[in-house]
């Protein structure tokens, strides 16, 4: 398992606390395998030495005035750490590794999720099939275009993850929607961007001049901002690059320390270019 990563963003504490970083075929984020194989800045942190793309699973929390904040927690995880026997064993690991970092469930007041894909550890796989929320003092927020969405995929044939377990949250009252631009703290701020999702956001860190940005599903790993996606990759693809595109100079502009939920340890970088680049950060 990686090491706990903590970064100070002015007074704002970041820690990213892991499970499990794995290689995945390229093919499977929907990367051509030669193109990645021309990134060369993406090795050895985002990609392995035989072309697999690495993915992180983890828990990022945002300690902000008091307030401790959980972003997308494990998400499109369902697949390994949520299906099938395991997952208990899954999520006991997960919530001791917080545990081990001073960061327990019961102390985690807020959930923002970026957009819905898997429930990842927002929510406790019960013995009897059920679930709960994995904080359970912590409200969970979503973007209302997202919820929207998700309660219209309800009636119809759906291929987002997590779906069956977020109703539940929502029917035991634990979900709340958002309107972005929406403050946390007034050092935190989600803001939708749709594009990969009809409600998909990204979350802000300002404190003094420092600055930070989780960039949700825009780019799953590091390696997305050099080589282009697949057909199907966004739910909109023109709107979630312009997004992406703007976000990346803003970032190289300012030197914004970009974090994504799903890239590997260290879990963030920074920005130069374009074209595009992502340097590992040091915590």
């Amino acid at each position: 398992m990686p090491d706990v990563q903590r970064y100070q963003v002015g007074a704002v504490t970041l820690t990213r606390v892991p499970y499990f970083d794995v290689g995945l075929d390229p093919a499977s984020l929907q990367l051509n395998p030669a193109a990645v194989d021309q990134v060369t800045w993406a090795r050895p942190a985002w990609v392995d030495p035989v072309g697999r793309v690495l993915v992180g699973q983890a828990v990022w929390v945002i300690e902000s005035e008091g307030r401790r904040i959980v972003v997308d927690p494990c998400g499109a995880a369902d697949a390994f750490i949520r299906t099938g026997p395991e997952a208990i064993t899954h999520q006991q690991a997960v919530l001791e590794a917080l545990r081990a970092a001073g960061l327990p469930a019961d102390k985690i007041d807020v959930v923002l999720l970026s957009h819905l894909d898997g429930i990842g550890m927002t929510a406790l796989a019960c013995g009897d099939g059920s679930w709960e929320p994995a904080f359970p003092n912590a409200r969970i927020l979503m973007t209302t275009a997202e919820l929207d969405y998700v309660a219209e995929a309800r009636q119809i044939p759906s291929q987002i993850q997590g779906l069956a377990a977020l109703h539940s949250l929502m029917e035991q009252g634990a979900v709340d929607g958002i309107g972005p631009p929406f403050a946390c703290t007034s050092e935190v701020t989600v803001v939708e961007t749709g594009g990969h999702s009809p409600g998909h956001a990204v979350v802000h860190v300002r404190s003094g001049e420092a600055h930070a940005v989780f960039l949700g599903h825009l780019a799953i790993t590091p390696v997305h901002v050099a080589v282009a996606r697949g057909p199907g990759f966004h739910h909109e693809a023109a709107p979630a690059e312009a997004a992406l595109e703007s976000v990346l100079a803003a970032a190289a502009a300012e030197g914004t320390l970009v974090a994504g939920p799903l890239w590997p340890a260290p879990g963030a970088g920074y920005v130069s270019g374009p074209p595009w680049v992502i340097t590992p950060a040091l915590d």
